[in-house]
């Protein structure tokens, strides 16, 4: 049966709606939204990636100073911080040194500088002072500085482990805190970890001051 022709519905006959400029302005800002929650989320993964990933050398480097002075039944020197290069950059990182020379003699020059006064150029060539590894450079987003058992920082600073394992530090008591921080803010501050070095063995623990996002 043949439909009235007032019926029938031609394609070209439909509304036509397309998009208002105020929703395109909608889902762009949806998505920019979006992006800028991805973004920052990257971004603080990022921070906790740098930070317990330096932690990591750092602890290793501390268990080979350790393994290389009681195995070679010498002193061990370790130097760790962050310093500022030529170009007004900062470079954080840290190097192990062998002292060579009898350990009477290391031990007599360290004994000489229990106030934290510097090791001059001189001292280290009579304690023999040589470089055990390369200069581990960290990642450009950390901070590496000593932190006293009072509480102060100092961004370069160093150690040595004894030939037994155990550690000489210039001024702590119990231990020696390793501070490592990142450079951006997490939560308005910088993300931090402490690597305590036991003094009486050589051990080190690894402090998480804040929760771990």
């Amino acid at each position: 049966m043949k439909q009235p022709s007032s019926l029938i519905l031609h394609h070209s006959s439909l509304p036509r709606r397309g998009f208002t400029l105020f929703e395109l302005l909608g889902v762009l800002t949806l998505i920019g939204v979006v992006l800028a929650v991805l973004l920052g989320a990257y971004g603080s993964w990022g921070t906790v990636h740098a930070v317990d990933g330096s932690v990591r050398i750092l602890e290793a480097g501390l268990q080979q100073a350790r393994t290389l002075a009681r195995s070679r039944r010498m002193y061990v020197g370790f130097e760790y911080g962050t310093l500022s290069t030529n170009d007004s950059r900062s470079v954080s990182g840290f190097q192990l040194y062998l002292c060579t020379n009898d350990n009477a003699t290391v031990a007599a020059i360290l004994q000489e500088h229990q106030n934290n006064t510097p090791i001059t150029n001189g001292e280290r060539e009579d304690m023999g002072m040589s470089p055990a590894a390369p200069h581990q450079r960290l990642s450009g987003h950390i901070r590496l500085a000593n932190q006293s058992e009072s509480g102060a920082r100092t961004d370069e600073s160093s150690l040595f482990f004894n030939p037994d394992g155990s550690v000489w530090s210039w001024d702590d008591q119990h231990s020696h805190d390793l501070y490592v921080s990142s450079r951006e803010l997490f939560n308005k501050a910088p993300l931090a970890r402490l690597l305590r070095v036991e003094l009486d063995t050589g051990l080190v623990t690894v402090i998480k001051p804040e929760v771990t996002p």
